[in-house]
């Protein structure tokens, strides 16, 4: 189905520590809870749809300039058929990314987060933006990613991607060329959410329907722009993490090894994404605030933007290249499973932001 709805700039008082601050709205969703943006070299804008409601989902959508919200890349990969097999249609989709190749990459779970996903289903998927046809699907046996598992986010780095399974609390290693998965650090407690670290949102504890922090373990993850470093955290926290993409990526390295590697960068965010700037500042979609946090290089925060009326639980976000920084408000938090008395406080339209960051 396409959507158009009309558009309009949000000029807003937005706390900034070195500037006043433009957000724009790029587009909304109707009905449907977007979680995620890329943007090509281009400029073509990708949405990702996780499985959070009833009803059928695009999963994937390119927005376009007039804010339409289009399948991608269209046919039975959005809407299957009873006989297309699972391998050739999205299930549960949850990250977009895009390369400098011009490839859309796609993170299907096979399921939603907290649910069971379907086992052996989870997949990578590899589409031409020149042809808009899928090049390759990377599948995840249960070897790699067993029950329980959540493959939830991607980074790419010459031959290799990197995901994060936030369901177990694991890292991912693919190799592109040969499609050998392998499954790393899945017993380091660095990578697993601390069950007593507490989240607020706003200022007020942010408590399920059983009254407990909903956990998340590793979730967010880049790579600096010098490619030397990926960076990962479970989303709440508390630390920073990284460790050098070389060693990650030689398949001799033992966990042992990577486990020592592993460099803690300080205190962090709170987030529910974090893209970094070409000077080396990481930028996290705040869910603390409702909005978005720069993380300077030597480590001091600013925030960009905030509104917790209109930033409801900024999700991944991508650099386009017009130099801002595109975001969706997910309003995840407002779900019924994630509020104290179990009832939704979902608010649609469902809106897609971008703001200007700072210049050098």
């Amino acid at each position: 189905m396409k959507f158009i709805l009309p558009l309009a700039a949000l000029a807003l008082s937005c706390c900034s520590l070195a500037h006043a601050t433009e957000l724009i709205e790029v587009a909304r969703s109707p009905e449907k809870i977007w979680n995620g943006v890329a943007v090509s070299s281009t400029g073509r804008i990708f949405v990702s749809f996780p499985s959070l409601q009833e009803g059928p989902s695009d999963h994937v959508a390119e927005i376009g300039r007039d804010g339409s919200i289009t399948p991608y890349p269209g046919g039975t990969w959005n809407d299957p058929t009873p006989d297309t097999p699972s391998r050739n249609h999205f299930i549960g989709v949850n990250a977009v990314v895009t390369d400098p190749h011009h490839h859309l990459w796609v993170v299907d779970p096979a399921g939603r987060f907290g649910s069971k996903p379907l086992p052996g289903e989870a997949k990578l998927v590899k589409i031409d933006l020149t042809t808009n046809q899928v090049r390759r699907v990377y599948a995840f046996p249960t070897d790699v990613l067993p029950e329980g598992g959540f493959i939830n986010d991607v980074r790419l780095t010459g031959s290799h991607a990197i995901l994060t399974d936030s369901g177990l609390g694991a890292l991912l290693i693919v190799d592109l060329d040969s499609g050998r998965i392998r499954r790393v650090l899945s017993d380091d407690p660095r990578l697993k959410a601390d069950p007593q670290h507490r989240l607020t949102i706003n200022g007020k504890p942010y408590l399920n329907a059983q009254g407990k922090t909903p956990q998340m373990h590793v979730n967010t993850l880049d790579i600096d722009p010098d490619g030397r470093f990926l960076y990962f955290q479970p989303n709440g926290g508390p630390r920073l993490l990284r460790i050098p993409v070389p060693l990650l990526c030689d398949p001799h390295t033992d966990d042992a090894t990577l486990a020592a590697a592993i460099e803690d960068q300080g205190p962090t965010r709170f987030n529910a994404g974090m893209t970094f700037g070409p000077d080396g500042s990481l930028y996290y979609s705040d869910i603390e605030i409702s909005g978005i946090t720069r993380r300077t290089p030597d480590g001091t925060f600013e925030t960009i933007v905030s509104d917790p009326e209109l930033i409801a639980w900024p999700d991944a976000s991508r650099i386009g290249p017009d130099g801002d920084l595109y975001f969706p408000a997910a309003q995840i938090h407002r779900l019924p499973g994630n509020q104290p008395d179990g009832k939704s406080r979902l608010q649609p339209p469902f809106r897609l932001f971008k703001v200007a960051l700072p210049r050098p």
